[in-house]
């Protein structure tokens, strides 16, 4: 073996093709091969290559052995091949800044080991699971899934692309795409029907996605202030986005619950919802409420919907609105 690998030189590194998704990254790297056998010396960063994502692309594949910090390819074939792996020293997500109605897209990566040299940067957001441990095998659905994602609408993906550049051991933040929004206030209850007389409220915005939004973390910004950061769900691009920063400790709903009337068939009563808009700017106001079945509810304006309604309804500033529904419950 050891003779064999010093007859053996190496291909010849061009570039590297990077797309990175979440928890791990697919690198091509271009070689030149000569015939029948090659050595790909990968020292430490094979430890983070899984078995059974090596691949020589460009030719036909006969053997791979592995050995220390290297790997043997046996091959029909020579010239030009692209060296094919999947590595889980590098990994990347998405983040958003929204400030002053100014959105910023911010990738963010981290990689271990040395420096990587992407002539092409791609960053492919969203679930694109390993369902094996770093070091073993992998299914062969995971290498389908990959192979079979379409360059510009990946199956189940959203994909950014990045320039290209070179990417330093550590995290490195990079902000790839802006867009100024119109974004919209909100106040939101959503829970079971409750008779409290205060009832708590979210508080969150929501605006028209620019650009296609992968899940990840978005932080406001208004009037020099930091206001939150929140979950931002998966949005394509001329979809509502909506997110939520936490409660609210001004706005808060204000009810009433009188029973009306009864019969042998149930109770109905008459539910009283009002809010006061504490600010200077409009608001918008996103009812949800779900109710025990069997239930009836008169609600002009909502929503109806089988566990309950939805309402949504703009208040201006310092605007009183109240809404009356009629619920009968079973006795």
């Amino acid at each position: 073996m050891r003779k064999a690998f010093a007859l053996l030189f190496l291909g010849l590194a061009l570039a590297q093709e990077v797309v990175v998704y979440p928890g791990f990254a697919e690198i091509q790297e271009p070689v030149v091969l000569p015939p029948a056998a090659w050595v790909f010396l990968g020292g430490e960063r094979l430890s983070r290559i899984p078995q059974g994502s090596l691949r020589l692309l460009g030719v036909e594949e006969v053997e791979r052995v592995y050995q220390g910090g290297a790997v043997l390819f046996r091959y029909r074939g020579e010239g030009e091949a692209t060296l094919r792996y999947l590595y889980t020293g590098l990994s990347g997500e998405v983040f958003y800044t929204l400030e002053e109605g100014r959105l910023t897209a911010w990738a963010r990566f981290r990689l271990e080991g040395e420096a990587l040299e992407a002539k092409r940067l791609t960053l492919l957001a969203g679930e694109a699971p390993l369902l094996s441990p770093a070091g073993k095998a992998l299914p062969q659905a995971a290498f389908r899934a990959l192979e079979e994602a379409l360059p510009e609408a990946p199956f189940g993906l959203f994909r950014y692309q990045l320039e290209g550049r070179k990417l330093l051991p550590g995290l490195t933040e990079i902000p790839f795409l802006k867009a100024e929004v119109s974004p919209e206030r909100l106040l939101r209850y959503q829970a079971p029907f409750s008779t409290e007389r205060l009832l708590p409220l979210e508080r969150g915005y929501r605006f028209q996605a620019p650009f296609p939004l992968a899940p990840g973390v978005l932080e406001v910004r208004e009037g020099g202030l930091f206001l939150g950061q929140g979950r931002m769900p998966p949005t394509p691009k001329g979809e509502e986005a909506q997110v939520f920063l936490g409660r609210d400790l001004e706005a808060r709903l204000s009810r009433k619950v009188e029973r009306v009337a009864e019969t042998q068939e149930g109770i109905t009563y008459r539910v009283e919802t009002r809010l006061e808009n504490p600010y200077p700017y409009p608001v918008v106001l996103l009812l949800s409420e779900s109710f025990p079945r069997p239930f009836r509810l008169d609600f002009p304006g909502a929503t109806l919907l089988p566990e309950g309604y939805r309402l949504q309804a703009p208040l201006k500033p310092q605007e009183a609105r109240t809404f009356v529904y009629r619920l009968t419950l079973p006795r």
